[in-house]
């Protein structure tokens, strides 16, 4: 099979999981996974996909297999911590954010890892949390749905009651831009979840907010044809 078409089809999986298109995501790197089963390309990204959608036990294995393979790392301990957040295992979580805040690749995440190393640590906090994670899923649900109000305002539930809920964040970005026509709604999600999370994907969406903003901008100014 041409190298060409692994690359093909890890970036197309990639650019429909940035926009929300988890089930296609998966798809492509179902592709991929027939032919490297056991890559880390391919297990990372299939883990964060399943638990993009959900899939928690899939993502965990996806995770676990990983690190049994690779061992031990920042990115799996990170992996496996959010899982763990998610899954309600608080102590899991906790130790695991510990363990990756030690190590020297922290420094780019650490305003996340330190965040939820508090949440994990504070019995009430980490309950909203838990109750974010419901609001999250009703917003999935919501948007799969095309019911774009309502899934805002469980991805906004979300937000309030768990500050480090980047993908509520990305997410109402993504409906506001694409679905909603408002870009500048959408900016302001996705800065927000930069503010926690230096993701390149949700960078990327916001450089397409901005070029929505000024594209919008600059036919507000453009001269009107003249009926003739």
């Amino acid at each position: 099979m041409p190298k060409f078409l692994d690359t093909f089809w890890e970036q197309m999986g990639l650019n429909a999981y940035v926009t929300g298109r988890y089930d296609q995501a998966e798809s492509w790197f179902r592709k991929l996974e027939q032919k490297e089963p056991d890559s880390v390309r391919v297990l990372r990204n299939l883990g964060v996909i399943m638990l993009a959608q959900g899939k928690a036990e899939e993502a965990e294995n996806y995770f676990r297999r990983e690190e049994k393979i690779y061992g031990k790392s920042y990115h799996r301990h990170c992996a496996l911590a959010d899982l763990a957040y998610a899954e309600g295992r608080r102590d899991e979580a906790l130790k695991r954010y510990t363990a990756a805040l030690e190590c020297p690749e922290a420094d780019r995440d650490r305003t996340i890892l330190e965040a939820r190393s508090r949440i994990c640590a504070d019995s009430a906090a980490y309950k909203a949390s838990r109750q974010a994670g419901e609001a999250f899923a009703r917003g999935e649900t919501a948007r799969k749905e095309n019911r774009f109000d309502d899934a805002i305002a469980a991805f906004t539930e979300a937000e309030t009651l768990d500050p480090t809920s980047w993908p509520s964040m990305n997410n109402a970005g993504t409906i506001y831009l694409n679905d909603l026509c408002e870009p500048e709604k959408a900016l302001e999600e996705f800065k927000r979840a930069l503010e926690i999370v230096r993701q390149p994907h949700i960078a990327h969406n916001a450089e397409l907010a901005e070029e929505a903003i000024a594209k919008a901008a600059k036919s507000a100014q453009a001269p009107k044809r003249k009926e003739s």
